[in-house]
């Protein structure tokens, strides 16, 4: 009895993967499907194909690379177009700190670095850097602090997220 559950379990769950992966098993030459498309297409890689698991919707068979997975191409966008480190902290007698920021795109971009200056008792006080960055370059750049008189308060710089 636990043999058979554990049969169907791992035929549930081989079919679940499948399902998942965009694995489907109709219309490949030398399988028997038959297929009902007649455009050309790479199997399994279209997304109306990966959403039905045993249809036969499938391509006729002109799939290139055999794996039935497509493999996404690597986009610009994917992460912040910058980042950013800080050098010097403000502090007593220094109400500024220092960053040095690098842009992470092929492309010119203006950049606005988010600064927060923290205390033993939490925020003091938050600014933003604006910079202009060329393609892959590198800037150090000084973000002031509004209240002067507060940079004895300072005990650490957090840089916010660039968008």
């Amino acid at each position: 009895m636990v043999a058979g559950r554990r049969i169907r379990f791992t035929a549930v769950l081989v079919a679940v993967v499948f399902a998942l992966t965009g694995f489907s098993s109709g219309g490949h030459s030398g399988h028997g499907g038959k297929s009902k498309s007649s455009g050309s297409g790479g199997g399994c890689s279209s997304s109306k194909k990966r959403s039905s698991y045993n249809s036969n919707n499938s391509s006729n068979g002109n799939n290139s690379n055999g794996s039935g997975k497509s493999t996404p191409s690597p986009s610009k966008s994917a992460g912040p177009p910058a980042h950013a480190l800080v050098v010097t902290c403000a502090g007593p007698g220094s109400p500024k700190a220092v960053l040095k920021v690098t842009s992470d795109v092929d492309t010119s971009r203006l950049i606005d670095v988010p600064v927060v200056f923290q205390g033993a008792s939490g925020v003091v006080e938050r600014t933003s850097v604006r910079v202009s960055l060329k393609a892959r370059e590198t800037q150090t750049v000084t973000a002031a602090m509004v209240q002067k008189d507060k940079a004895a308060e300072v005990t650490s710089c957090v840089l916010g997220t660039i968008n």
